[in-house]
């Protein structure tokens, strides 16, 4: 018995350290020991701007002002907002932009982000298909920064990088530290592979490339996928940039990484039933590190402080070890009971909080997942 307690421990330990440590410094050694740079010209193709927008009346006006006054020249750009079945005033506010060259493209029946994604496609006319959140407002040049990368062949899509307004809580405390270490791993993913998912509020692809997909996936994780499996590359343009404002309490952040969860597991057989078709080996090795463990981590984590508990009393490591972990989810505890608190508490107990928000909430997203829940609608967490 202890062989195999010995085995769970040492096994769990070693995969988290991969997950949160090894793997990131790994990339970023390779990003610079093998990277490929890729070629940047000031390129002007075509372009269909797609906001994906479900009741979203309160920011729509104030996301088309943003999109209409873009560095693009305006012959070469399309304006879309994809309405999910809006059920607000969002539809009659885009079409009072309709003398402006912004137009409305209504899915009926509420098919959800994907659904309304599959359907709008086809009826535009872009070589580059950009994809935005209607909440995120786009710096001047975003659009000429994520196209000039469409200059080199190799590559097939681009994501950019979104900016976060923080508000101090220490659920906002950890999102800031945790997206640090987001773009750094995105930006070593791309210089010396691919990225493995890109970023709904800004994203690009080229039109060839584009699949539909079904309605449970998210095109986050699937543009890359296709284009990793035809032989191409997605990489990070961190100038492209689109400003959002980050959640300030666990529990919204809870919700969104719940749903989160199902997409990601729901994503999983998709990925793995495509494996023949991949092209891109560096791209399956990405994925794998860098997602799929990741989303397994809620698991090895439970492994690890069960496996810590039981050798407490055979070993100092595994008391060391336990008790390690009982003071970080201590601090975790801290941040959700103070969430109110600014300034130094929160910086203390931000980081352990998050971690365990979206730990947990890919828990009982995966679990929710193995009882057969899928999402097709489209609810966004504020």
């Amino acid at each position: 018995m202890a062989g195999v307690l010995w085995t769970i421990w040492i096994a769990t330990g070693g995969l988290l350290t991969y997950v949160y440590a090894g793997y990131p410094l790994l990339s970023g050694l390779l990003a610079r020991i093998a990277a490929r740079p890729h070629r940047r010209d000031a390129i002007e193709p075509s372009v269909s701007l797609i906001i994906l927008a479900y009741n979203e009346e309160r920011g729509i006006a104030a996301k088309l002002e943003n999109s209409l006054a873009l560095d693009y020249p305006s012959d070469k750009l399309e304006i879309v907002v994809a309405s999910d079945g809006s059920e607000d005033r969002t539809d009659e506010i885009v079409r009072g932009f309709a003398d402006r060259g912004v137009r409305l493209f209504r899915a009926d029946e509420h098919p959800g982000k994907t659904g309304t994604t599959n359907r709008v496609v086809p009826g535009t006319q872009g070589d580059i298909l950009v994809f935005s959140d209607a909440t995120g407002v786009y710096g001047h040049d975003a659009l000429r920064a994520l196209v000039r990368n469409f200059a080199d062949p190799e590559v097939g899509a681009v994501s950019g990088r979104v900016t976060y307004t923080y508000g101090g809580s220490a659920s906002a405390e950890g999102f800031d530290a945790y997206q640090k270490l987001v773009v750094f791993a995105r930006k070593a993913d791309g210089e010396w592979g691919t990225e493995t998912s890109t970023s709904g509020s800004i994203t690009a692809i080229r039109r060839e490339l584009f699949r539909a997909i079904p309605c449970q996936l998210d095109f986050d994780m699937a543009n890359p996928l296709h284009v990793a499996f035809a032989g191409y590359r997605t990489v990070y343009e961190p100038e492209a940039t689109s400003g959002e404002e980050a959640r300030e309490e666990a529990a919204s952040e809870f919700g969104a990484r719940v749903r989160m969860a199902v997409f990601s597991f729901s994503f999983l057989p998709y990925f793995l039933s495509h494996l023949r078709e991949c092209q891109n080996r560096r791209y399956v090795f990405q994925m794998l590190s860098h997602k799929v463990l990741r989303w397994l981590s809620p698991f090895l984590l439970l492994g690890f402080l069960a496996s810590s508990a039981l050798l407490a009393s055979q070993s100092t490591l595994a008391v060391s070890a336990l008790t390690a972990q009982l003071l970080f989810y201590a601090l975790a505890g801290a941040g959700y009971l103070m969430q109110g608190s600014r300034g130094l508490i929160a910086r203390a107990t931000g980081i352990p909080l998050f971690f365990v928000t979206i730990n947990l909430a890919f828990l009982v997203g995966g679990m929710r997942w193995l009882r057969g829940e899928r999402i097709g609608t489209w609810k966004p967490e504020r």
